[in-house]
């Protein structure tokens, strides 16, 4: 039964970002921890979120930094900043402010901030060559920027599962479409490649990984986190047939486990 296909590609509830997006804050936790453990704390230093979403890590960075230093958060979402504004005027912190904007196009002078931070925004950015060479533009000299994300090999396993049963079913036209799709993500050369490319010099790269656990391919498919990768499963092939023939496949290797690997990098301008 695929019933998790009955919503339009890309929908979301009008309400996801006030209600229901911090439920995912078990899956940026995992990158923004990366971050967090490895990132020399400062004083005195303003701060840059780039897509921060409702908060996170934003108010922990500035909670962690302490009220000699200044953070922003920027993100091109209107309602995750309206949830963020939310947030911020219960934990009444002062050395916070939230701008909504691009990540290509931010309304700041060169050189402003000592630090900028981005936990998994490269994969979600329109343009991330223009959004890095923008941060590069805010950088100070010296100034660092701290940045994690997913790489290719994310839920390899799923994707294993995907192109044998396009094989099976005569699909083999939408082979390099899921190719495409599964690359999207870059590995840690191309993203490295991202950040030379836009002038930083790097110092840091870390990887590391997770594994999302399911009790079979049917409760996969229909969790909240996992309906944000639909969207992009579905952008192959959005045949009811070939996701109920991959989720009867998942169910017999049940129990899931999906292995996630994340990349910290770390450079300086």
């Amino acid at each position: 039964m695929t019933d998790y296909l009955s919503r339009p590609i890309g929908w979301l509830h009008p309400r996801f970002a006030e209600d229901a997006y911090d439920e995912l804050s078990f899956w940026g936790s995992r990158f923004g921890a990366l971050m967090l453990d490895h990132l020399e704390l400062r004083r005195g230093i303003r701060g840059l979120d780039v897509a921060c979403g409702t908060g996170f890590p934003l108010f922990e960075l500035a909670e962690m930094h302490g009220p000699s230093s200044h953070f922003t958060g920027v993100d091109v979402w209107p309602n995750a900043i309206e949830r963020a504004r939310g947030k911020l005027a219960v934990y009444g912190l002062r050395n916070v402010d939230l701008v909504e904007t691009d990540a290509v196009s931010m309304p700041f002078d060169d050189a402003t901030f000592d630090l900028i931070t981005s936990n998994l925004g490269i994969n979600n950015f329109n343009d991330p060559p223009a959004a890095m060479r923008e941060c590069f533009r805010l950088l100070k000299p010296g100034g660092r920027i701290s940045v994690t994300t997913n790489l290719t090999g994310h839920m390899a396993e799923l994707y294993d599962v995907f192109r044998d049963t396009l094989r099976e079913r005569g699909r083999h036209d939408l082979l390099p479409k899921l190719d495409e799709q599964e690359a999207h993500r870059g590995t840690r050369a191309t993203t490295v490649q991202l950040f030379t490319d836009a002038g930083f010099t790097i110092t840091r790269a870390v990887e590391d990984e997770f594994f999302l656990r399911f009790a079979d391919g049917s409760a996969m498919f229909r969790h909240h986190l996992v309906g944000f990768f639909l969207h992009g499963w579905r952008g192959v092939s959005d045949d009811p047939e070939l996701f109920a023939a991959m989720e009867a496949k998942l169910n017999d290797r049940a129990p899931l486990q999906m292995r996630i690997p994340m990349l910290l990098i770390e450079a300086t301008r």
